[in-house]
């Protein structure tokens, strides 16, 4: 009986034993890879257990930028505990990266440790990366895809039961150096729901799978709109609904469906989708659908009328806004980003003319009626000036009609004159008669000067009434009497 229990004191003093010896510090040193590739990242770390105070130290050298670091310290309370000191080097070039550890470690019970080590990593040429952008496996849990996953196939449809509300779609990558994005729990409509599988490789190289899950839908409803067949959304889950619309329902055919009004303007929408699955919305107006689309600004939202815009001096041009096509007019020979165009503000409703300028993205109330106006002054302006123009013209008409008329008077006069004094040689030859002449010549002299006079003083008179004027006074006559 003495024996066992003499063996049983025994066992329990080597646990005793055993036990404080477990309880001597240790550590581990290790590197996160042996190789690496040149650029790439590498961590040493050394981990101390049943510590109590520490002075450790790592140091790097070799093919990188250096990297090394210590750590001096103690727990604080005085117990043991476990800590991880590590440093992380990148590599600037092939070869090998050494890692030196060194230091001590010191137990709550005064036990003292030196610690040592060393760790090698090779750097190796970085290798291209990988351009493989592939699946290896693509599905829609419970249902079967048509056709059968192939990892160079991009398009597959689906079809699911009217009640579908929900799909989710799995996938995985054939490398795992790529990424993938597009998978998981997805809602869904009746009709077609495409969905976008992204498949990046290592390189950037881009891969799209598009997965087309068609809804079912018992009882649609189709529409023509510009001879195209549409299907009106009966729900109005995962739809987007426009900025300043709310909410509401319309009955279309006995059925009600969901549209979204905007009250200043008095626009109701509707969402069609096409035979490609293609949800867009539509300005519903007793049984005609129009296709809608808005311009956002900074400042307003704009729906844009089809009407044309007739004013003079200003050109139509296609233009871009927001990546929706848009006709706009600039003032001639000053396209400089700032178009005119015609529309309707959803705020408030406002029917009118709007100036949108290409650089700010914003968009002004423009006032067409003074435009108007310029143009009609400028007409004014002009018809005066063309006026003006014509007057001056026929005025200098006149005036050279005139002085041509002066130049044939004095030609008249001149002549007379020269037939006058031809007459008065004449008469010296009859002394006899020198008095009767020169009373003549008298009579003759008066009746020129007043004759010349009168042609002068009236600037419209022409030749035929300067020679009718002559005759009156007899002048040639006395000319002519010899």
């Amino acid at each position: 009986m003495k024996r066992i229990k003499y063996m049983v004191f025994s066992f329990l003093i080597n646990i005793v034993t055993l036990g404080v010896v477990y309880a001597a510090p240790s550590y581990s040193f290790n590197v996160s890879n042996s190789q690496i590739e040149n650029g790439s990242k590498v961590t040493a770390s050394v981990t101390v257990k049943q510590t109590a105070a520490w002075n450790v130290k790592i140091t790097s050298a070799g093919n990188t930028s250096g990297c090394s670091n210590q750590w001096v310290g103690d727990s604080g309370t005085g117990a043991n505990a476990t800590k991880t000191f590590s440093v992380s080097c990148r590599a600037t070039s092939t070869g090998v990266i050494s890692f030196t550890l060194s230091g001590d470690i010191t137990s709550s019970d005064g036990t003292n440790s030196n610690i040592s080590g060393s760790k090698r990593v090779t750097v190796v040429e970085k290798r291209p990366d990988s351009t493989v952008n592939t699946l290896k496996s693509l599905s829609v849990s419970g249902y079967d895809l048509s056709p059968e996953f192939n990892e160079d196939t991009l398009e597959y449809s689906v079809s699911v039961p009217p009640t579908t509300t929900k799909v989710t779609i799995d996938a995985t990558r054939k490398d795992n150096a790529s990424k993938v994005e597009g998978t998981g729990e997805f809602e869904v409509n009746e009709g077609q729901n495409k969905f976008e599988i992204k498949v990046t490789a290592e390189s950037g190289a881009l891969r799209t799978y598009i997965v087309t899950v068609n809804v079912e839908d018992s009882n649609p409803i189709y529409v023509m709109v510009d001879n195209y067949e549409y299907s009106i959304l009966k729900t109005s889950r995962n739809l987007e609904i426009p900025s300043l619309y709310t909410e509401s329902t319309i009955n279309i055919d006995g059925n009600e469906v969901p549209c979204f009004k905007n009250e200043a303007s008095n626009i109701t929408l509707v969402a069609l989708k096409n035979s490609m699955g293609e949800v867009g919305f539509f300005i519903y107006d007793n049984g005609e659908y129009t296709k809608y689309i808005e311009l956002t600004g900074d400042n307003l939202i704009i729906y844009p009328s089809n009407e044309e815009i007739n004013i003079k001096n200003f050109i139509a041009k296609d233009i871009k806004i927001n990546d929706i096509d848009v006709k706009g007019y600039y003032y001639k020979d000053l396209d400089n980003g700032y178009y005119l165009i015609r529309g309707v503000n959803l705020s408030d409703g406002t029917r009118g003319y709007y100036l949108y300028n290409e650089v700010e993205k914003t968009f002004q109330t423009f006032d067409i009626d003074l435009i108007n106006k310029m143009n009609d002054d400028n007409n004014f302006y002009m018809y005066a000036l063309i006026g003006s123009a014509t007057l001056i013209f026929l005025c200098l008409i006149i005036i050279i009609a005139q002085l041509n008329s002066k130049k044939k008077i004095r030609r008249v006069i001149a002549s007379l004159e020269e037939k006058l004094n031809n007459k008065n040689i004449k008469d010296k030859k009859d002394k006899s008669t020198i008095k009767n002449k020169e009373d003549k010549k008298f009579l003759r002299d008066e009746e020129l000067d007043k004759l010349i006079d009168e042609a002068l003083d009236k600037k419209d008179n022409n030749e035929e009434k300067i020679e009718s004027k002559i005759e009156e006074t007899g002048v040639y006559n006395i000319l002519e009497d010899d």
